[in-house]
């Protein structure tokens, strides 16, 4: 499975690409732009910390499991440096046993 394969089955959106957060609330898509500069867990999703043209924005990163939560955590804070736009096709890798958050 790949990041741009993330689903959210409630059907309020897509899992990827991640939408900017705005007074704590999702607001349009981010689209693939900007450089990956940190993340950070917040309950069942991930906030990006996105630099675009020296500006730091935050996108959230929100999707039904599998995979896990800490199971992206991990392929993100892998990707550190890296542009948005590159991220969509990294390789998730596949776990057995329970979907843990």
């Amino acid at each position: 499975m790949k990041l741009r394969d993330l689903k959210l089955q409630s059907g309020k959106a897509t899992g990827w690409p991640p939408r900017w957060v705005k007074f704590s609330r999702p607001s349009e898509p981010v689209g693939e732009e900007g450089v990956l500069e940190g993340i950070e867990r917040l309950g069942h999703r991930l906030l990006l910390q996105i630099s675009i043209n020296g500006r730091r924005r935050t996108a959230t990163l929100e999707w039904d499991p599998p995979p896990s939560v800490g199971t992206v955590e991990a392929v993100r804070l892998a990707s550190i440096g890296v542009e948005v736009r590159n991220l969509a096709d990294r390789e998730l890798p596949t776990r057995t046993g329970g979907a843990h958050r």
